[in-house]
């Protein structure tokens, strides 16, 4: 049954679609920052298939770069949650974070779809959240790199995290976190990929909706 949290709480994927003009209505993002327990819309095989896909390339990257030498953490070893002043608790798992020879650490996330622009905000926003999470990082210039099924990886410098960036992570951590909700903006198309069910979201709409297109009559 749904309920409210104890506190505003955030987990890094839902930041960075939102950052990234991903989701639309910000709505959803927020009922899940304040509420726990809720309804999901029940998922299907591609979610089973994605997930071995994801975890077979996590599995070969973590072994790629201990074959260089490096030092690796896999997912659950990089859990973490930080909070702000304010109480609100940011969450977030990378798939993987490298030490080199040199000291250097890298964060890298795994993707198996096509490139999004949320997928560099996400690991931006582990890159900003760790050192306040570990102390092995705090003395450490984060670097990070995107890694795509095609062979494709994105690298982000650790100068990528600035005050332009921070500024913008805190607009969408405030609209989250604010006791006032935004409005529902349902379309069918993010409907169909949001976990959130009519039980909750009363303006939830149905991507059969749009399946078949109405005749004009001109």
């Amino acid at each position: 049954m749904t309920r409210l949290r104890g506190g505003p709480y955030v987990w890094i994927t839902w930041l960075s679609k939102l950052a990234a003009g991903e989701t639309q209505c910000q709505w959803a993002p927020w009922f899940r920052t304040h509420h726990a327990d809720y309804q999901r819309a029940p998922s299907d095989f591609q979610l089973a298939s994605w997930t071995a896909q994801h975890t077979r390339m996590v599995d070969l990257l973590a072994h790629e770069r201990e074959a260089a030498g490096e030092g690796v953490f896999k997912e659950e070893q990089n859990r973490f949650r930080v909070r702000r002043p304010s109480g609100l608790v940011i969450a977030g798992k990378p798939d993987l974070i490298t030490l080199g020879e040199d000291g250097a650490a890298t964060v890298y996330d795994a993707k198996t779809g096509k490139p999004r622009q949320s997928d560099v905000i996400q690991v931006m926003l582990y890159m900003m959240c760790l050192p306040y999470a570990y102390p092995l990082y705090r003395d450490k210039r984060l670097q990070g790199r995107v890694v795509y099924k095609s062979g494709d990886a994105v690298p982000i410098p650790a100068g990528a995290i600035d005050e332009e960036f921070r500024g913008v992570v805190t607009y969408y951590l405030d609209l989250l976190e604010s006791e006032s909700p935004p409005s529902r903006t349902p379309s069918a198309v993010e409907c169909g990929f949001c976990d959130l069910t009519a039980h909750d979201c009363p303006d939830r709409m149905d991507p059969e909706e749009l399946a078949e297109a109405p005749e004009m009559p001109i």
